[in-house]
């Protein structure tokens, strides 16, 4: 069924990807990933500097709300609060890794990174906020096809390309106008009308919580580490297609971003020094 003002890769995109298959090159899809991992696995990489109450809170949301397999990567960049005991609370499915310098925000996203192996990575932002089926509604469009290479939900910040609000705007008029700011609330209502649903974008995705492909993040490179936060996602999106990948929105995912750079750390003089 098309709804009244569905984009016609939207409808593509909801009747199960049939045209919309096509219109991606076939002859330049990778090979299968030699990885002995579980498909279903995704590595959560999260790179923080202070901040502890916000980065405590999005740990316990990821364990309470994740049902498929992953496993956390901290990068935890000379913090100076309680960031530096999360290993004392959290056990389970996690890694805290503490830097003596703050090497910056991208750094820390490339070294948690390299931690991992598993074929998802979920790049995340400290003050994010997630809800029931955060993870598995937004792989399961990223799956929908080999040449998608980044996805992200729906967000709450406003200098973000997928700004709910933006993204009504300018490309799904059908997602409603919530009259709520939480979070949970505003899941229920878009997986309500937006069970796997996606679309495919012309912008760049922020990084407060994108997922990528690990074999295209093997292909593409790592995060250039000179840049800001907002300018490493940028870049790394733009790279991302040049390289002949494309770009998607889960309609029906919803990450509250309690900030846009309050989260994400620049490296000290001496780390940058040495790099």
């Amino acid at each position: 069924m098309k709804y009244p003002g569905q984009s016609a890769l939207l409808h593509q995109i909801n009747s199960g990807l049939p045209r919309a298959v096509d219109m991606f090159s076939r002859n330049s899809l990778l090979g299968t990933c030699a990885m002995n991992l579980s498909e279903n696995a995704t590595d959560i990489v999260v790179s923080v500097h202070n901040h502890y109450s916000y980065t405590r809170g999005m740990i316990e949301g990821i364990y309470r709300y994740t049902e498929s397999p992953f496993h956390i990567y901290v990068v935890d960049n000379a913090s100076t609060d309680e960031t530096a005991d999360l290993e004392k609370i959290y056990a389970r499915n996690i890694t805290v890794v503490h830097n003596r310098r703050n090497t910056g925000w991208s750094a820390g996203i490339n070294q948690a990174i390299a931690m991992g192996k598993s074929p998802r990575i979920v790049v995340m932002n400290g003050g994010a906020e997630v809800s029931k089926k955060w993870l598995e509604n937004i792989i399961a469009f990223m799956d929908t096809h080999p040449r998608i290479g980044a996805v992200g939900p729906l967000g709450s910040y406003p200098g973000d390309w997928q700004y709910i609000d933006r993204v009504r705007e300018k490309a799904a008029p059908q997602i409603p106008a919530l009259q709520t700011d939480d979070v949970h609330e505003c899941n229920r209502i878009l997986q309500y009308h937006f069970h796997r649903v996606g679309i495919l974008i012309e912008g760049t995705l922020s990084f407060f919580c994108a997922a990528l492909k690990r074999r295209a993040v093997a292909e593409i490179g790592i995060l250039k580490e000179t840049l800001s936060f907002r300018e490493a996602s940028r870049d790394y999106c733009l790279r991302l297609r040049k390289a002949g990948y494309v770009l998607g929105l889960a309609l029906d995912a919803y990450v509250f971003s309690h900030s846009g750079e309050a989260f994400t750390t620049v490296p000290d003089a001496s780390a940058v020094l040495l790099s």
